[in-house]
Formats: C-alpha cells, structure tokens, sequence
C-alpha cells in the first residue's frame, strides 16, 4: 500500500501538508506505511475501500474500515480511549499545518461521538479533513 494513500486517509491532517507543500522525513513515511500494513492485517479492512476514502470516496465505508482509523489514529498516537490525544496531536500536527490551525480543527472536530471507538475514530477522521479542507481554500 503506497504511503500517500495511508496518510491521506488516516492521519488526519497530512492532506494539509501536501497542499502545503510540506515534505515529510522518510522515516514518518516509512512509520505510516508500517503502521498502516499492520492495521490493514489487523482489522481485516479492504485495502481497496481504504485507498477510496483517500481519494474522498466514502461509498466503500464499513466497520472495519472504520476501525481501520481508529487502529491507525491509535497507533500514532492521536487516539486512545475513545478521544483524540490533543497533546499528541498538536505536538506532531502542529508542526506539520501550524499550531493555530490544528486547535481550530481540535476545537471543531474533537467532541465528536459515534456509536463506538471505531465510529468515533472515523467521524473525527472526516471532520480533520473536511475542517483542513475548508481552512486552506
């Protein structure tokens, strides 16, 4: 599974750095990609229904999907015990799109509550990205 698809996907706000320009160190592409495998095997999501939501499409969604974000999120740190780590978040993220931004997002997006961990994770999923979207038009 390529990089760009994993990030893009799951790690809420790399889409910024894209549009920004910002390059990304081998090594996190790298840790991504890793993670992103083991969260593939270990959800048993549909690599094809990721790569879906990374290009927008999110008529492939299911649970396992979804908890394919959470695994993800999880294991960068950004989600554990049903919330978004802010910390964890705005000290990697913020660096990435600008500390300013990232707290908008987190004010927006963070009290999100679906109807379990996994639906959690990717409701959060899709606010980073639509708040990201809407703040660097």
């Amino acid at each position: 599974m390529k990089f760009f698809t994993i990030v893009a996907v799951f790690a809420f706000v790399a889409v910024a750095a894209a549009q920004e320009g910002i390059k990304l160190s081998e090594e996190q592409k790298q840790k991504v990609h890793t993670l992103g495998a083991e969260c593939l095997t270990e959800t048993g999501a549909s690599e094809a229904a990721v790569r879906a939501v990374g290009k927008g499409d999110l008529s492939q969604v299911d649970d396992k999907v979804k908890c394919f974000a959470k695994c993800l999120q999880g294991k960068l740190g950004y989600f554990e015990n049903g919330q978004v780590n802010e910390a964890v978040v705005q000290s990697s993220l913020g660096k990435v799109v600008g500390e300013e931004k990232i707290k908008a997002i987190q004010a927006k997006c963070n009290g999100l509550k679906g109807t379990d961990d996994c639906d959690t994770a990717f409701l959060l999923h899709k606010c980073y990205v639509a708040e990201n979207a809407s703040t660097l038009v």
